[in-house]
């Protein structure tokens, strides 16, 4: 597979699902546009390093329109001038052609599928059924495996169209198969013809397919269960390295078990455990699960347990250890290409114990540091350090640095014996025997001081600018029982690094005992409970606090002011009161010393401030105080009169009040609050500065990327949030009768005025025009939404709405193509959407899904923006590591957690909280 290759926004791509032998976790899919073709090609085939994001890909194969593929591993300029590795012949009159895209208009032919073998000879592997209509890229076909070798189920009994049948075909027959016993490669006729697997093949496919299902305790049992009964059948199918991973399950002790098994009191249910391939780092199993109780979290597999649910946590994770080292086994003899895995238990065991032994030979060299600088690269470097560990044991971790970012501090949850394997191969007995207690104590010391060298090696290598590393090891994630603590320096780590890296810190006590480290063994028990050296968000670490965004003036770096066009925090604040807050805490803290202080304090604002607002709060409560109106505890009457300065605030909360019951009169007090709202001069737009709502930072930053002819250069300041959701409310009302739809249209319009880039503004106005029949001004306004918004819910919402006009203009591919978006996205409207979409398909003869790159093509051609939503989250993310880089650590991550809920990342979740912990 060769280097990724980078694809653009409009590049057309379609994931496959479902193909035979595909590797656990793994994503492929087929690319149609956006990369160079030769002159009549169709697509290439590719792999995807990441599902939720799929702008890299691994070229794998080059396919044609006259049914072709070939292996390829880039784009390509020219036709390969080789035999292709799989072909389709159709079959007509008793003649082959590879002219699979004739026009034969609505004819039905029949084709078979070749493989290409290494002596120029091929094999037939499958016959199809051709149903061609106008041209090869609207026919259909469906296709069954013929050749009883093949190691899979291969049969599609509906129709698919070229690109994914094609695509389907060249993965089963020629990319996956190649990683199996079934070899599609001989020299004589009959072996060509008839080809056979040996008996007693081992189907590593098989295994980890059973593994995908969502019950992962049903999976459990029909791996041990299936596994068992085939040995019992078949002992030539029994192999090592299956047992292996049989005796791992059944140490787990959840073999026979269900979820309800594993309820424990105070939690509302069972464990809710998936099995998740985590193939963009580590490729390994994480085993997610959780015990919830009605208002906390007793259980999630890290650093937050509790005594009711150690049991079962166990149990767990020594399920998933058995897996992953059964996956690291058969990863490593695939790497070897040794996949017969006819190794023995005792060879496999041996395998997987090093694994554990020599934890740290993937430890990266701190001698060549990564170029990681600023705060935001430093702290992604560092976390994806970890995400990419892989830990036969799972080593859960929580990181920080200090302002500088020349130190780090890591907490680690290292595992406990009771987590870790209970067995091991004897070689005297010739069988599987518990480990003894010193054994196992042994087993968890060393694996706890190796996962404190490989995140100090980790950190050093992540950045130059790392002087020292501080490591807790948390036995079992317990905080209270920290058994190993070490301060790492540069110079003794890379030093020991270097003088051990054959070897990989073979003796990992020798070595920390070069730093200053804490830990005691005591008996057989191993290590046990010691004084830390340091302590998250203290000391070193300890918290720091930054000032309010609205009153926040460090500058911006030059990407930042760039990208969100101001030049501080402040500019980029939401609150109209803002910063009159901070005068209220202000005048407040003044108070509380007298009354005196208070006037003296509200002369120095007012002598300070070009606010003429501001000027005159604090005239009038030095009027009001001079007069005795307020006193020494007139503390709520000083925050009043600076954080409602305008007096809207009662007006809006009693309309709120009355529009949850459902009042009339709320309408009436709406409109009388709306105008009170439009007349206020201090908020009328002019030539230097304009007045806008925004309901987040979030928004206010997809201000800055998408609405540049709104500001017009201007300077663009908070509405009050009266002003705006007094229309908003009165547009929410009106809709719901149709004699309001008019007014509701207006005050909508009038929130896209205050609040263009706040999705929801556009999905008012695409209500009103929906209560108005108006169904092409409605695919506009949400047509708008999905340009600025950041959120998942409202982009499916717009394409629910939008499906159900397409659906009404009679565009009913283009709705199809709407509601299948709306599903995608798992929005709060999914299920409804997929309800729809039913309805539809059934109602509207000929009505047919279609494949993804042509539902883009179809969206397209009606001026949908698909990839506006994440568009904007990769926007967030790159503001988020500018604004980080300028100080505003809070502000920054804000926007990182708004973009990694689109554009998931492992990494950027302990990142942000390692942010959080030293912002």
């Amino acid at each position: 597979m060769g280097s990724p290759v980078k694809l653009g926004f409009f590049a057309k791509r379609d994931a496959l699902r479902a193909v035979p032998l595909m590797p656990l976790g793994a994503t492929y899919g087929y690319i149609s546009s956006g990369l160079v073709m030769p002159k009549g090609g169709a697509c290439y085939v590719a792999a995807f390093d990441n599902p939720a994001n799929t702008s890299k890909a691994h070229i794998v194969a080059y396919i044609d329109w006259f049914g072709r593929a070939y292996s390829c591993d880039e784009p390509l300029a020219q036709e390969p001038l080789r035999d292709p590795d799989l072909v389709v012949y159709t079959c007509g009159n008793n003649t082959e052609s590879m002219d699979v895209g004739k026009e034969n208009d609505d004819a039905t032919s029949s084709a078979h599928l070749d493989v290409f073998l290494c002596d120029g000879s091929r094999r037939t592997v499958a016959e199809a059924r051709v149903v061609n209509v106008d041209n090869t890229r609207k026919a259909e076909f469906s296709y069954t495996a013929i050749d009883d070798s093949f190691p899979g189920k291969f049969e599609v009994a509906n129709p698919t169209r070229y690109l994914e049948f094609m695509s389907t075909a060249y993965l089963a027959f020629v990319e996956f198969a190649r990683c199996t016993e079934w070899e599609p490669i001989s020299t004589s006729d009959d072996s060509v013809t008839n080809g056979t697997v040996p008996n007693g093949a081992f189907d590593l496919a098989a295994i980890f397919s059973r593994f995908q299902q969502s019950d992962f305790f049903d999976a459990i049992n029909r791996e041990v269960l299936e596994a068992e009964t085939s040995w019992t059948e078949n002992p030539e199918r029994a192999r090592g390295i299956e047992r292996f991973l049989v005796n791992g399950l059944r140490d787990s002790g959840l073999v026979g078990i269900s979820a309800d098994t594993l309820t424990v009191e105070g939690a509302a249910e069972g464990p809710n455990a998936r099995l998740i391939r985590t193939s963009r780092y580590s490729n390994l199993f994480f085993l997610d699960f959780v015990y919830n109780t009605q208002t906390e979290c007793l259980e999630d597999g890290a650093f937050t347990s509790c005594d009711a649910t150690r049991d079962m946590r166990h149990k767990l994770l020594r399920a998933e250890g058995a897996l992953n080292r059964f996956l690291m086994v058969s990863n490593f003899l695939e790497s070897e290409e040794d996949d017969t895995f006819e190794q023995t238990e005792e060879d496999i065991s041996k395998l997987a114990d090093s694994f554990v032994e020599y934890l740290c030979v993937q430890a990266p060299d701190p001698n060549s540091p990564l170029e990681a600088k600023g705060r935001w690269d430093t702290h992604v470097t560092i976390a994806q350090a970890g995400e990419l560990w892989r830990a036969p044991y799972r080593i859960p971790y929580e990181f920080c640095l200090n302002e500088a970012c020349t130190e780090v501090g890591f907490n680690l949850a290292v595992p406990c014996k009771s987590t870790m394997a209970q067995t091991h191969w004897d070689d005297d007995v010739d069988d599987y025997l518990p480990y003894t207690p010193i054994e196992s104590s042994a087993i968890e010391s060393r694996y706890a001081a190796h996962a404190a060298l490989l995140a100090a090696s980790s950190a050093f290598h992540a950045s130059a600018s790392i002087e020292k590393v501080y490591v807790n090891c948390l036995r079992d994630g317990n905080k209270e029982d920290i058994v190993i603590s070490v301060e790492f320096d540069r110079k003794t780590l890379c030093d020991a690094y270097s003088a051990s890296k054959a070897n990989a810190f073979s003796e990992p006590f020798e070595t920390l005992s070069r730093f200053n480290a804490h830990f005691k063994f005591e008996g057989d028990d191993g290590l046990c409970r010691i004084e830390k050296l340091f302590s998250l968000g203290k000391g070193d670490f300890k918290s720091s606090f930054e000032r309010l965004v609205a009153i926040d003036t460090t500058p911006f770096n030059e990407k930042a002011r760039d990208m969100l066009h101001v030049d501080c925090p402040m500019r980029m604040s939401i609150f109209e009161d803002g910063q009159r807050r901070a005068y209220a805490d202000e005048v407040s803290a003044a108070l509380d010393a007298g009354v005196e202080n208070a006037e003296l304090t509200l002369k120095q604002i007012h002598d300070r401030t070009e606010d003429l607002l501001v000027r005159d709060i604090c005239t009038r409560l030095l009027a009001a105080f001079s007069e005795g109106a307020l006193e020494e505890t007139s503390f709520l009457e000083v925050k009043e009169a600076f954080m409602d300065a305008y007096g809207l605030k009662p007006a809006m909360m009693r309309a709120s009040s009355l529009m949850r019951d459902d009042d009339p009169a709320a309408i009436g007090l709406l409109e009388e609050l709306a105008a009170q709202g439009d007349a206020i001069d201090g908020f009328n737009d002019t030539s230097r500065v304009c007045y806008r709502y925004f309901d987040s930072y979030e928004t206010r930053a997809i201000y800055a990327k998408r609405c540049l002819d709104d500001a017009k250069g201007r300077i663009v300041n908070p509405l009050a949030d009266e002003v705006f959701l007094a229309h908003d409310s009165l547009a929410q009302e009106l809709t719901t009768t149709i004699t309001g739809a008019d007014e509701a249209l207006r005050h909508a319009q009038r929130c896209i005025e205050l609040s263009p880039a706040r999705a929801y503004s556009y999905l008012r106005a695409a209500r009103a025009y929906f209560m108005k029949d108006d169904y092409e001004n409605e695919v506009k306004m949400c047509c708008k939404a999905l340009e600025v918004t950041w959120r998942a819910d409202d982009a499916g919402l717009a394409f629910y709405w939008l499906a159900y006009s397409f659906w009404k203009l009679e565009k009913y591919d283009a709705a199809v193509a709407c509601y299948k978006r709306c599903s995608m996205l798992n929005s709060y409207m999914a299920s409804e959407a997929k309800t729809e979409l039913d309805e539809l398909l059934s109602s509207v003869k000929g009505l047919k899904r279609h494949s993804v790159e042509e539902d883009e093509a179809i969206l397209e051609a009606h001026g949908v923006p698909l990839n506006a939503l994440f568009e904007n989250a990769e926007f967030l993310l790159a503001a988020a590591k500018e604004t980080i880089d300028s100080s505003a650590v809070s502000l920054g991550c804000i926007f990182a957690a708004a973009g990694v809920r689109i554009l998931r990342d492992d990494a950027i979740v302990p990142a942000l909280r390692a942010l959080n912990v030293t912002m």
